[in-house]
């Protein structure tokens, strides 16, 4: 059994192992000084990435720079930004030249498809890293040990972007499909909790248009035996089906159209239908969104409401119209980044049920070494028409199975990190990287 065990292994470290992506690439001769070897005289990059980058691999990836904590010391500042794209995900890699490279600015893009491992999403990311980098490397004495090479993709399939492929080169014609099951039982001698989820999407997304369907489900049932003897089981469901259109009017505007069917015994709703259809224009080229964006929308909507039980206003059945604004600002900079949006809505039929949140984040770099981030959200709430009529007992409120009555809502986090001492951030070590020890349970 050892060996069969030792065999499996064998195989499967094999079947682990990418060959990475394929194209032109930059490298240094392994040969050749790396940054420790060339101290301050190697390029000062500051890597400014929170998702999606694995900074260990890329560290050993591009050992012939010198990575620094803090922007103000940095040669390069480099801000990677994701977003969701049709199959995937796509990095916008945005390079600010600072001192003596001051005004050597560029920007690259790099698209990880959904089916791509992680090793795959980020060696590819590494890779435009690197391309992006050239320009200023070789300006140091790193410079004289880059060389190119280039591997011969034309007997591989073209990765899929949204440059210059066209629906014949593509079997799929742009659609994506994505599938989850998942299971998860937990018991112990007095209580246990069985949870089941399961999802489909498929969406299909060009310069033009972005349409999707998706279906999601969920049975959460819990039971639990008290000291009493006496015993609660719970069960809480979820279900949704949900479709959508949205069309591109240029670089500002966009037009929407979407349906939705949900079940959630949480918010009291034994089947919901709502069409909706809704209207955005950014001030800034969407093409910029990686960087900025400020949004102005309108949406509007009917909705019927089947409950599981009569609610607070005598109804078990009822059809509602709605309408909404929002208008929503993003800018990421290499100070930091300011997140802020305002959405109100109401009921036509009744102005007195009516909705408003604000929401705002900022993440700030004060000074050399000091950030900050504040964080808020604020809602008034007056529109909780699916509340029961019966109230909630001691049990739902403590398990969260129903929806309490609110009229406001607050949320607010602030944050203060301070980072003082060298500026080199060079060093890898992934000992125990992935241990608790000094957790007792």
């Amino acid at each position: 059994m050892k060996v069969r065990g030792t065999r499996v292994l064998f195989v499967l470290a094999h079947l682990a192992v990418i060959t990475g992506f394929l194209g032109i690439t930059i490298t240094a001769n392994s040969e050749e000084p790396v940054a420790n070897e060339l101290g301050a005289a190697a390029l000062r990059v500051f890597l400014d990435c929170e998702r999606g980058c694995d900074m260990t691999f890329i560290r050993g990836e591009i050992p012939y720079i010198n990575y620094i904590r803090d922007r103000l010391d940095a040669q390069v500042h480099v801000m990677v930004t994701r977003e969701r794209s049709g199959s995937g995900r796509e990095y916008t890699l945005l390079f600010y030249g600072l001192e003596t490279f001051s005004g050597l600015d560029q920007r690259l893009r790099y698209y990880g498809s959904d089916t791509d491992t992680d090793d795959e999403r980020r060696r590819g990311l590494t890779r435009v890293l690197k391309l992006g980098l050239v320009p200023y490397v070789m300006q140091t004495p790193a410079g004289s040990s880059l060389k190119v090479s280039y591997a011969d993709t034309s007997r591989e399939v073209p990765r899929l972007t949204s440059l210059g492929v066209q629906p014949a080169d593509d079997p799929w014609n742009y659609w994506v499909f994505r599938s989850e099951v998942r299971g998860q039982v937990d018991r112990q001698d007095r209580r246990d909790e069985t949870d089941v989820r399961g999802s489909f999407y498929a969406s299909r997304t060009t310069e033009n248009w972005r349409l999707g369907m998706g279906t999601s489900h969920s049975r959460m049932e819990r039971n639990f035996e008290f000291d009493s003897g006496d015993t609660l089981r719970d069960i809480s469901r979820r279900s949704s089906l949900s479709g959508w259109g949205i069309k591109s009017l240029g670089e500002h505007w966009g037009v929407g159209l979407g349906a939705r069917r949900e079940q959630s015994s949480y918010r009291n709703l034994d089947r919901v239908a709502r069409v909706a259809g809704a209207v955005e224009y950014n001030l800034y080229p969407y093409s910029q969104y990686a960087e900025r964006s400020l949004t102005f929308g309108y949406y509007t909507g009917v909705t019927r409401l089947n409950y599981e039980t009569q609610t607070i206003f005598g109804e078990l059945e009822e059809s509602r119209a709605d309408q909404g604004l929002f208008i929503e600002y993003d800018l990421e900079q290499r100070w930091g980044d300011i997140g802020a949006d305002i959405k109100a809505s109401h009921f036509l039929d009744d102005m007195d049920l009516y909705r408003i949140s604000i929401k705002g984040d900022i993440d700030y770099r004060i000074v050399r070494g000091l950030d900050i981030n504040f964080w808020a959200e604020a809602s008034l709430v007056r529109d909780q028409i699916y509340l029961a009529a019966g109230g909630t007992t001691d049990e739902e409120v403590l398990l969260g199975r129903r929806a309490l009555d609110t009229e406001f809502e607050t949320k607010v986090g602030l944050s203060l990190k301070y980072t003082f001492g060298s500026i080199y951030n060079n060093a890898v070590n992934n000992r125990l990287s992935g241990s608790s020890f000094t957790r007792l349970f």
